[in-house]
């Protein structure tokens, strides 16, 4: 940071981390062996989309590539209510639902797109209960999310799982675990 930015308060985003993600599937072993807790097979990259031609440019990249690789799934591009773009992604695997965020979340980086990723949010089941795995892009760290109702979560069993996995990855502090209403699957 230089000194007009100290002096003017500007600061600058840390770059997106992504390598940690691939940090989950090992951990959805322990959570399905002590909880029976399973990938949905869903997953999603939240950010929030310019109106630029550059930025159409990236979102045709993603779309491009997501046709023409090895990803054995089903994708949708979308807008949520809150007006954030996500690119959800389905696949019966985790690994490979990993991978096709990470290559998303590599294409929005070097399309100069990094500082609009919010998270990465994973889906999974307990018998009839959904929850999520939310990742920080910005920390680089993840955190539980299990909605209750419509506005209310179960902070208790996000406890439970932060306890369960957290010698597995890297876990966000508590003051970062912003519930994420309004997922689109």
């Amino acid at each position: 940071m230089g000194l007009l930015d100290a002096l003017f308060g500007i600061r600058k985003l840390s770059p997106p981390k992504t390598d940690d993600l691939f940090k989950l599937p090992p951990a959805c072993v322990t959570m399905e062996d002590a909880l029976d807790i399973r990938p949905s097979g869903k997953a999603g990259i939240c950010f929030r989309a310019f109106d630029t031609k550059s930025f159409e440019n990236v979102k045709n990249d993603i779309v491009s590539i997501l046709n023409n690789s090895d990803f054995r799934g089903r994708y949708n591009v979308l807008e949520d209510e809150y007006h954030f773009t996500w690119v959800v992604l389905e696949n019966p695997s985790i690994d490979d639902l990993v991978a096709g965020l990470h290559m998303v979340s590599l294409l929005l980086i070097d399309g100069g797109f990094g500082d609009r990723i919010l998270c990465a949010v994973f889906e999974f089941k307990r018998y009839t209960q959904t929850l999520y795995w939310v990742y920080n892009y910005r920390r680089g760290r993840f955190y539980p999310f299990v909605p209750q109702t419509t506005k209310e979560r179960n902070v208790t069993f996000e406890y439970r799982l932060k306890s369960l996995v957290s010698d597995e990855m890297p876990i966000e502090s508590l003051d970062y675990w912003y519930p994420i209403w309004g997922i689109p699957f």
